[in-house]
């Protein structure tokens, strides 16, 4: 038999508890590959029941090693292999029960320091007075059950609501019907494009600020409705003024203890910092881009012609620095892109272009009168106004050669959403949530990350689902990023971050470069590059571990391979052992006869 079968041998596992333990492993492979990384871990590796399994394992280990107690020298290598596997199962255990791990997203020149963590919370808040709940949920680790019909109760203020989801759909798919007969107006139409053999129908909504235009090939779709006659002979063209097309336009901002809003027009310089009077708040002015556009090479402005300005600034104040990327002709860019700032600033970017349409336009405009009108137009000046627009008829863009037409026109418009499931994967999570309180009761679909408002009761309550959050004890800045394409393509090979991370308790400020294979080691968290988003501002994905179990674990390896190494360099010791009494008296009799 050789040292290293003679090792085998003495490792006294319970067979049984390693059987268990291996088919709970081989369950989580296939729980993982249908239902995801983060359902296995709370359902399965981090439940308390495959703790307890471990733990009973670490038990059976000890129990084992300290039956052949007292040991000798050839017991070395059994004792350092029980020793370093139990070292390696209380690490796992104290990872699972205390470690701390989530992502970061943070725009490039913004600051994050909260994570966010594998689960999700239901938060309920009361604006007035600012009160909030954060319920934590399990759905997504029961996927296949799609009617959980759970109930919280909520006390809010002294009040009390229950809340109930009764569907939970992890791949939901949501399904569009727009009808008419609304109680207040709300404009939408129906409109076909046709170019070639390709043709498309969709619906604009002129309040809606997701579905009011869109792009169709080279073409800005619109679908507007101003308010008064002077703001329909400026996008018609009868109200423009000439030799405006070089102004750079103003920032209206509002900030905390500003009475009035403050107009600070766009510098001509870039990097450009500018203090506002009377406040603790410094704006820095980035870029401006007249005619903005992203192309292979990156943020460009094709022209100098004011066709969609845009303004790049930072506003840094006590609360800490927030990034802004806003445009003129697309004043709801930040609100439809779910940028979060932490200042309390109200921001609007207002400029000469704004009382026009862009160029290569097919405009609809619903006039205070209710009467269509389409404008038309081109790459420069030209224009073409079609007043009134007609229901059913086919008209073409002049320079585009775009044939479109109104095939249906609802002036109060009903938008209602169809959910589905198409199956057990967690894809798109989305909730339907129902809100009771007395003889009230309110109800919506909430996808990850979405929020519904509920008029229930003296106050109206906003209720959110979203990933559970966890504030670090440091703030960590985007200062730039970089992704790195293989050569002749646009696939990423690699991407890395400079970052500055910045601790206020210790006050510590460092600047690092974290990439794939290069953490970020600060007070036990590991800060990793995981990915990135791409868009107007680059962003980037970090993931942070804090596993206070690690120390075990490195120590149990070390501890489990010392002892094989033992078992080679020490070998067990060459000695004749003593028979037993019974085999000696078997031994004397044969001699004896």
């Amino acid at each position: 038999m050789t040292p290293f079968v003679r090792f085998l041998g003495s490792l006294s596992i319970a067979v049984p508890l390693l059987i268990v333990i291996a088919l709970v492993l081989a369950w989580g492979t296939i729980y993982e590959t249908r239902f995801g990384t983060a359902a296995v871990q709370r359902f399965v590796y981090h439940a308390w029941w495959f703790q307890a399994l471990l733990g009973f394992l670490a038990i059976n280990l000890a129990v084992a090693a300290l039956e052949r107690y007292p040991w000798q020298r050839r017991h070395l290598p059994f004792v350092l292999a029980h020793i370093g596997i139990i070292l390696i199962l209380i690490g796992g255990i104290i990872g699972a029960r205390f470690g701390i791990e989530g992502q970061m997203i943070i725009p490039e020149a913004q600051a994050e320091r909260v994570l966010e963590q594998p689960g999700n919370v239901l938060v309920v808040r009361q604006p007035n007075p600012g009160l909030s709940i954060i319920i934590p949920t399990q759905f997504e680790t029961q996927a296949w059950v799609h009617e959980p019909n759970a109930t919280f109760p909520v006390t809010l203020d002294g009040r009390t609501i229950a809340l109930t989801v009764d569907r939970y759909y992890p791949d939901a798919v949501t399904d569009e019907e727009i009808t008419s007969g609304g109680a207040e107006d709300n404009p939408a139409l129906h409109m076909l494009l046709t170019h070639n053999e390709q043709q498309d129908a969709v619906w604009l909504m002129s309040r809606d600020s997701e579905r009011f235009g869109m792009g169709w090939g080279e073409a800005h779709v619109l679908f507007l409705e101003p308010r008064t006659a002077s703001e329909v002979d400026r996008l018609t063209g009868a109200g423009r003024s000439p030799g405006v097309a070089s102004a750079r336009g103003v920032i209206v901002i509002r900030l905390p203890g500003m009475h009035a809003p403050r107009e600070i027009p766009v510098p001509d310089e870039r990097n450009r910092s500018v203090d506002v009077t009377g406040t603790p708040y410094q704006i820095i002015f980035k870029d401006y881009f007249p005619d903005f556009a992203i192309t292979e090479q990156g943020i460009v402005s094709r022209s100098l012609e004011a066709n969609n300005p845009a303004v790049s600034f930072i506003i840094t104040g006590p609360e800490g620095t927030d990034a802004y990327l806003l445009f003129a002709l697309h004043p709801d860019f930040q609100t439809i892109h779910g940028f979060e700032h932490k200042i309390d600033a109200q921001v609007s970017y207002t400029h000469t272009a704004s009382a026009a349409l862009p160029p290569n336009c097919i405009g609809l405009i619903r006039a205070p009168s209710g009467t269509l009108i389409g404008i038309l137009t081109g790459s420069g000046t030209d224009r073409s106004v079609i007043n009134p627009l007609e229901l059913g008829k086919r008209y073409t863009h002049p320079s585009l050669g775009y044939q479109f037409e109104v095939a249906t026109y609802y002036p109060r418009a009903v938008l209602t959403q169809h959910v589905t499931n198409r199956g057990d994967e967690i894809k798109a999570e989305t909730l339907h949530l129902v809100g009771r309180e007395g003889d009230q009761s309110a109800e919506a679909w909430l996808g990850l990350r979405g929020s519904a408002e509920f008029a229930l009761g003296k106050e109206p309550v906003t209720i959110e689902y979203r990933p559970a959050r966890w504030e670090l004890p440091f703030t960590i800045k985007l200062l730039d990023f970089r992704k790195i394409d293989y050569p002749g393509t646009q696939m990423a090979s690699a991407f890395e971050s400079d970052v500055e991370l910045t601790d206020s308790q210790r006050g510590v400020i460092l600047m690092r470069k974290i990439t794939m294979n290069n953490p970020l080691r600060y007070r036990g968290f590991s800060v990793y590059q995981s990915s990135y988003i791409e868009g107007p501002t680059e962003t980037t994905v970090l993931s942070v571990r804090n596993d206070p179990g690690t120390p075990f674990v490195y120590a149990g390896f070390i501890i489990v391979i010392a002892g094989v190494v033992s078992m080679f360099v020490l070998g067990t010791p060459s000695t004749t052992a003593t028979p037993p009494p019974s085999i000696r008296r078997v031994r004397r009799r044969s001699r004896s006869s």
